[in-house]
């Protein structure tokens, strides 16, 4: 599994949660702070891909999977066929 793949779908999964749960004191700053942690994989992951539109697919899998209709083994399978070069 590719560490940052997985770190990075950890990360999102947590802010999909804390979104969605219910409110309390410092809720927002919560949600700040894990976007900020996601936008260091984000850009890292994002190197991967040689145009918008494949990693606009690969976005639409990661929230695939943060809501169960995509598993974390099909998402890897989504990033490594969207980044892996065809020759």
């Amino acid at each position: 599994m590719h560490e940052t793949l997985k770190q990075y779908m950890v990360l999102f999964k947590e802010m999909n949660d804390v979104i969605n749960g219910p409110d309390y004191p410092g809720k927002e700053k919560d949600i700040q702070n894990q976007k900020e942690q996601i936008e260091v994989y984000e850009k890292q992951l994002q190197q991967g891909f040689s145009t918008d539109y494949d990693y606009d697919v690969f976005a639409d899998s990661v929230i695939k999977c943060a809501y169960g209709d995509m598993t974390l083994e099909d998402l890897e399978a989504v990033y490594y066929g969207l980044t892996t070069p065809f020759f």
